[in-house]
């Protein structure tokens, strides 16, 4: 990312080429996945922190300006969507709208900044996939909910880029799955062991806490707000349960092969 804006703002041109294909394996557990988006997430706040300034003063046109700053500061959402999830429970105490205030303003806002995310990954399903990309839009409730789980994670990267906080670099298991999946590949891989660390705590916590707005919610009979609020609990209950027990398994058979 550093280098390839460094290289356009030196006048270099870079040309798409859909043709070209390069095959990489992205990660197909929990852990390596979240390890993956903290370092990018990370590094690009890191790149933004050190190549906005520069990017302003260059003398690229205005419009491209503008392109570039919305995409390196766009990692600096997961904060204000741990935000809206701190403040989804004392929102629903807030007093409800009128329905002309609703279809005039609610809703536009809610269209107009949502409907960019289904839409994008729709085209490029017909795109990559034209035979049978309606096969796979019933995964598409869980790309908002997969984000909402990951904002802890990934907020966690933009804070420590923001205060400039130092970190190895860690690296993303590989287990040469190609196309079917292999999960004795998964529980043979002695080289990497799980990370240590307590954010699937705070996941499990907000999902129990997206529990409790959801169980608020039906009791209040805000049966609008009941859909979103599944999301997000769907999002954080997936990510906190797929990294504990993976978690434990990984540990548990570290621990079996050592004592053999």
């Amino acid at each position: 990312m550093d280098l390839s804006y460094r290289a356009q703002m030196s006048g270099w041109k870079f040309l798409f080429l859909p043709d070209i294909v390069v095959p990489a394996e992205l990660p197909v557990d929990m852990s390596g996945f979240k390890s993956q988006q903290h370092r990018w997430t990370k590094g690009s706040i890191q790149t933004c922190k050190k190549l906005l300034p520069q990017l302003w003063k260059s003398n690229i046109p205005l419009l491209t300006k503008l392109e570039g700053t919305v995409h390196l500061v766009s990692n600096f959402s997961y904060l204000l969507l741990l935000l809206l999830c701190l403040l989804v429970f004392p929102n629903s105490f807030a007093t409800a709208h009128s329905v002309p205030y609703v279809l005039l303003v609610d809703i536009p806002i809610f269209v107009t900044t949502s409907i960019s995310i289904p839409f994008f990954y729709i085209m490029v399903q017909r795109y990559v996939n034209p035979h049978g990309w309606l096969r796979e839009l019933w995964l598409l409730p869980m790309l908002p909910a997969l984000a909402a789980g990951m904002s802890i994670n990934n907020a966690r990267g933009v804070v420590e880029a923001i205060f400039n906080h130092q970190s190895e670099f860690k690296r993303t298991p590989k287990y040469g799955i190609r196309n079917e999946f292999n999960s004795r590949r998964l529980r043979v891989c002695p080289r990497y062991w799980p990370l240590c660390s307590s954010l699937p705590f705070a996941e499990l916590l907000f999902t129990i806490y997206f529990g409790f707005c959801v169980g608020t919610a039906t009791l209040n009979r805000q049966w609008f707000s009941i859909p979103f609020l599944l999301v997000f609990l769907v999002g954080f209950g997936y990510v906190a349960f797929l990294s504990i027990t993976f978690w434990l398994q990984r540990w548990s058979t570290l621990a079996n092969s050592r004592d053999r």
